[in-house]
């Protein structure tokens, strides 16, 4: 399944319209570091990474989206979280 460019699947074509760039940690440097690295996404909106992950509420609907350095435990993924649950 391809997440990324011309050819991404159409879940991932959703849910990246619906959240076009990733919530990612205060001076997280993680793009700097893939590009440095020749990971330079071939759009602004292309999943970066392994690990990338989209917040979706009990309706369907994307809340979030988080980078790939952004831990499940990190207090914005939390707070999200709590309240995409108490919608």
């Amino acid at each position: 399944m391809l997440i990324s460019g011309d050819a991404r699947h159409p879940l991932y074509q959703k849910l990246i319209a619906a959240a076009p760039t990733a919530v990612a940690p205060e001076k997280s440097g993680f793009y700097e570091r893939m590009v440095s690295k020749g990971r330079t996404p071939l759009y602004p909106d292309d999943i970066l990474w392994n690990f990338e992950k989209f917040l979706v509420g009990r309706d369907g609907q994307v809340v979030q989206r988080f980078s790939p350095d952004m831990t499940p435990e990190d207090p914005i993924v939390m707070e999200s979280i709590k309240i995409a649950l108490a919608k």
